[in-house]
């Protein structure tokens, strides 16, 4: 079972494979075209200490990211060379520098008052660190706390379960659509065999990993 213990021991002991060491090509392709105002918020779930936090906010825009570990966010500011301040709430510990709030804590404790007017959401990597059953709760709670205008630029992976237990997990295509259609317009930007792209998938086991894509428009 992957809870919370699990991502906070991995962050501990440095088993961080998910965290990529570069700002995310797709988010650096895809996300001019969403065409959002100077200053617009952009809301990044289980944020880690994400390149692109700092990428997104170079751009002009209000970053708000959630993070359970606490490692994770100070080790954001620590590579980036940012001073922030800390303060405490009843539910996270908030951590601010400039246009960027990082709230420390469960995801699933977040409301729609925490997120503001957040015009998008950047999902890289938190719907993919969700186990198939726990998918049901996230779709549901991430509905009922972003804003109504809010648009998604969300990737996914796709492989067979079978060949390998995860994190991170296998989300199909139409998984998305059945859970996400009836609030979105929902658009395949690209999708593409990544298998070879790490030589860690092989290892694994993996005969193919399919990335994709998608743009959500309400």
């Amino acid at each position: 079972m992957v809870d919370n213990q699990h991502w906070l021991d991995r962050w501990r002991e440095n088993r961080i494979g998910f965290h990529e060491a570069a700002v995310n090509r797709h988010l650096q392709t895809y996300m001019a075209r969403f065409a959002l105002p100077h200053g617009a918020c952009v809301f990044v779930p289980l944020c880690g200490k994400a390149h692109d936090i700092a990428w997104i906010a170079a751009q002009g825009f209000d970053v708000i990211g959630i993070e359970l570990s606490q490692l994770a966010i100070e080790a954001f500011f620590d590579e980036n060379n940012l001073d922030f301040e800390r303060f405490e709430t009843d539910r996270f510990g908030v951590y601010k520098s400039g246009n960027i709030s990082l709230l420390q804590g469960d995801f699933f404790d977040l409301s729609n008052d925490d997120l503001g007017a957040c015009s998008l959401v950047y999902d890289r990597a938190a719907l993919i660190a969700m186990e198939r059953p726990d998918r049901p709760r996230y779709y549901d709670h991430m509905l009922s706390i972003i804003p109504a205008v809010s648009n998604m630029l969300l990737v996914t992976l796709d492989y067979d379960q079978a060949e390998m237990t995860g994190p991170p997990f296998a989300v199909p295509p139409e998984e998305v659509r059945r859970y996400y259609g009836d609030s979105f317009s929902i658009s395949l930007l690209e999708s593409s065999d990544i298998v070879d792209k790490a030589p860690r998938w092989r290892k694994v086991g993996l005969t193919a990993l399919r990335e994709s894509v998608f743009r959500l428009d309400r």
